[in-house]
């Protein structure tokens, strides 16, 4: 059986690793701007409707109307499912071995 050379197998892992860390970004921005839309979607206002009176129209009053208002709802940052516990690790003294 033949060996790899050194030199191959250092530049396979390179590019593979240039490959998925290529695709992962895009995967991030992706998702990233997915949300960002979807967020500016949601806080868009709506424009408000150009008011022209005329002189035959009858005076009636501003509250009565009006369309009721909409509550907006604002971006809240999503809670986190569960929170990271950095496991406890013994800590073992080092093994300490005599060369010759």
């Amino acid at each position: 059986m033949i060996t790899p050379r050194p030199r191959a197998v250092v530049l396979g892992s390179l590019s593979l690793f240039v490959v998925l860390f290529v695709v992962l970004t895009f995967e991030l921005s992706a998702s990233a701007s997915t949300s960002v839309g979807k967020a500016q979607a949601t806080r868009k206002a709506r424009p408000a409707p150009a008011e022209t009176k005329t002189d035959t129209e009858s005076e009636v009053p501003a509250s009565e109307t009006a369309e009721p208002e909409e509550p907006t709802t604002e971006y809240l940052e999503p809670e986190p499912e569960y929170e990271y516990v950095e496991p406890e690790v013994e800590e073992v003294p080092p093994v300490v071995t005599s060369s010759s």
